[in-house]
């Protein structure tokens, strides 16, 4: 590695280097535009489709002035397998060779001051050479598909190219830059600026180092200006490679954005980022044989405290950028690959960032938290919105995130921070609790519905009424009992993924019964026939009565179960306690009340179909309210339990 050059030697080659470097680097902009106008325009002529790109903003941001160009993609021609005639193709490969030449002048003068830099000059010109000489020709202004390619190609297999020599061009244009630039404003190398051009700066800046934090040690942001005629230029590091560039032109009031990225879903999240302001954006065209994109948007301000607050904002969103395709891989193992995508952007939002996660160990703090919390069911790569629901994975990711955001500011150890995540996990496993709690109290919303529709049909029956009425009743209960069914399979597959929860899988399986035998009361009561004694069925509407007040009162008691605060105040446990006490109460009153029933029957008159099915009747109606009382006391157990455990956790 050779020794860095001296601002002072450069100095010696005369003030004229930072315009030459300024330069250079302007005509690494239209280099850039003019390879990228051929791809396109090769990609239309191979499959012509309204309306045609004009790259119209590409060429106005690289400093283009020349509106011929507007017009070149859409007059592009296959002629013949593999050749496209570009009007204008002869002019745009010459002005990229002298583009080239003009990066190459910068190297040359600074290589009149420093011996070292001129064996790098001699080995730059003489590449620069064989890419003259191997120019593809293009008489007619004809090219083939692959000499296209060749120019955008990057090196392989030891092969040069026009795109190659550009971006090591631009490298040694970056170094010479830092090198000579005459001053730092608030962190960003600058020459050539003037008064106004320092407070834009300050403002971009401004906005870069509020968030610069929160890449921790990872390289980036890095950040240059340049005066370039009539617009002043920044552009910011976002990596070591070319494809992810960021640029912002500045004229007068309106800043052009340009941002280039081989991830495209990274360029519509810089999109959402930047929301609140109104960007014009042009549709990002895609070149044949491009791994990158590139976006261009216009914003103008309406003063200047606007286009300044405009920059601020935009550079403390850069940092969001940085490897947030690796983090949102990592996420992606955990929640789908969309849910990933919106922790990134609440991270952004919120100025939190995704950097300290990454930092931290990423999924491995999950991964860890996972196997402390829930052994015996978690495997390595599991994903948390199986586990605990899409919702309640997404609040604990994004809580994980500013837990470990807020742990490393704060030089917290990572064992500290791997205990704080699982702490989190384990309230949301709770939190896991509560949803099946509240699944219960939706099946047992069901559960006195249905009870409503026996006992209100079994009163109508009393009065010799509703017969025509009692099949549709059976079949509306029929699919409430469904509904139930399919309440209790999804509150078990959760449980079965947390891997606890004994007493709440019990209830829903004992509420569940309840339900299927209220809806065979229901079926039960289309057998009974039409003039069956009105006083024999009488004698069911008071049991069915207990079982539809015992269903309300089952389901006050899981709504008050769910409602109670840890540790719960005494009053509102009382109130628990009586509401379980009294659904004991209704059981013993259904079973004094089936035992009667069932002495009348027998007694009574009624033949052996109709003794059947309203013995039958009695019997289930009677196990319902037996069975909601059992549900009551693992209710009371559950809450007692959890309430004791937060008190002695205090």
């Amino acid at each position: 590695m050779g020794t860095k050059v001296s601002i002072d030697e450069l100095m010696e080659v005369g003030l004229f280097l930072p315009e030459l470097i300024n330069r250079g680097l302007g005509a690494r902009d239209r280099l850039r535009y003019y390879v990228s106008l051929l791809q396109v325009a090769q990609t239309y002529a191979q499959v012509p489709h309204p309306p045609a790109p004009t790259l119209r903003a590409e060429r106005e941001a690289s400093g283009i002035a020349d509106t011929m160009f507007d017009a070149v993609v859409a007059e592009s021609r296959t002629i013949a397998t593999g050749v496209v005639r570009i009007p204008g193709a002869g002019i745009i490969l010459e002005r990229i060779f002298n583009d080239l030449r003009e990066m190459l002048q910068p190297l040359r003068a600074a290589a009149a001051a420093h011996p070292e830099m001129r064996d790098r000059l001699e080995i730059y010109q003489r590449r620069l050479d064989q890419e003259i000489a191997a120019a593809p020709p293009c008489e007619d202004d004809k090219l083939t598909s692959s000499a296209i390619e060749g120019l955008a190609r990057r090196t392989q297999n030891g092969h040069d190219s026009v795109q190659q020599l550009a971006m090591d061009l631009q490298w040694e244009l970056n170094r010479l830059s830092k090198a000579v630039s005459p001053e730092s404003i608030d962190g960003a190398t600058a020459y050539g600026l003037s008064a106004a051009d320092r407070t834009i700066v300050q403002a971009f800046m401004h906005g870069v180092n509020q968030t610069r934090k929160l890449k921790f040690d990872r390289p980036g942001l890095g950040t240059s200006a340049t005066r370039d005629g009539d617009r002043l230029s920044i552009q910011n590091d976002l990596g070591t490679k070319d494809l992810h560039v960021f640029v912002v032109h500045v004229r007068e009031l309106t800043a052009t954005v340009i941002y280039t990225d081989m991830h495209r879903a990274r360029l519509r999240f810089l999109h959402d980022m930047l929301l609140a302001y109104d960007i014009q954006w042009e549709a990002p065209s895609v070149a044949a044989g491009a791994n990158h994109e590139k976006t261009i948007g216009r914003y103008t301000a309406e003063n200047q405290e606007s286009l300044e607050r405009f920059l601020a904002f935009v550079g403390s969103r850069l940092v969001f950028l940085l490897d947030w395709n690796r983090a949102r891989k990592r996420l992606a193992r955990f929640v789908k690959n969309a849910e990933a995508i919106a922790l990134l952007k609440w991270a952004a939002d919120n100025n939190v960032g995704h950097h300290a996660f990454l930092q931290a160990g990423d999924a491995r703090l999950v991964y860890t938290a996972l196997e402390r919390a829930v052994p015996p069911q978690v495997r390595f790569g599991a994903r948390l919105d199986d586990l605990l629901g899409a919702d309640v994975a997404r609040l604990f990711m994004t809580s994980v995130l500013g837990i470990v955001t807020a742990g490393l500011n704060s030089g917290r150890s990572l064992r500290l921070i791997e205990d704080e995540v699982e702490a989190e996990l384990i309230t949301h496993l709770r939190t896991t609790d509560r949803s099946v709690l509240r699944a219960a109290a939706d099946h047992a919303a069901v559960l006195s519905t249905i009870a409503e529709h026996v006992c209100h049909a079994l009163t109508r029956a009393t009065r010799g009424e509703g017969h025509d009425e009692v099949g549709n009743m059976s079949e509306l209960v029929t699919g409430l009992e469904a509904h139930a069914d399919e309440i209790v399979r999804r509150s078990s597959r959760l449980l079965d993924q947390t891997g606890d929860g004994h007493d709440l899988r019990r209830l829903l399986n004992e509420a569940d019964d309840a339900a299927d035998v209220l809806e065979e009361a229901a079926f039960l009561l289309t057998l009974v026939a039409v003039k069956s004694d009105p006083k024999s069925v009488a004698l069911l509407e008071g049991l069915a009565d207990f079982v539809r007040r015992g269903a309300r009162e089952y389901l006050r008691c899981l709504e008050d179960a769910r409602d109670l605060a840890h540790p719960p105040g005494r009053s509102a446990i009382e109130r628990f306690l009586i509401t379980v006490d009294q659904l004991a109460g209704f059981r013993q009153q259904a079973g004094a009340a089936e035992r009667s029933i069932r002495a009348a029957l027998l007694r009574g008159t009624a033949n052996c179909r109709e003794l059947y099915v309203l013995l039958a009747m009695a019997r289930g109606l009677e196990q319902a309210a037996h069975t909601l009382a059992r549900c009551g006391v693992i209710v009371r157990d559950y809450v007692l339990n959890t309430t004791s455990g937060a008190n002695n956790g205090s």
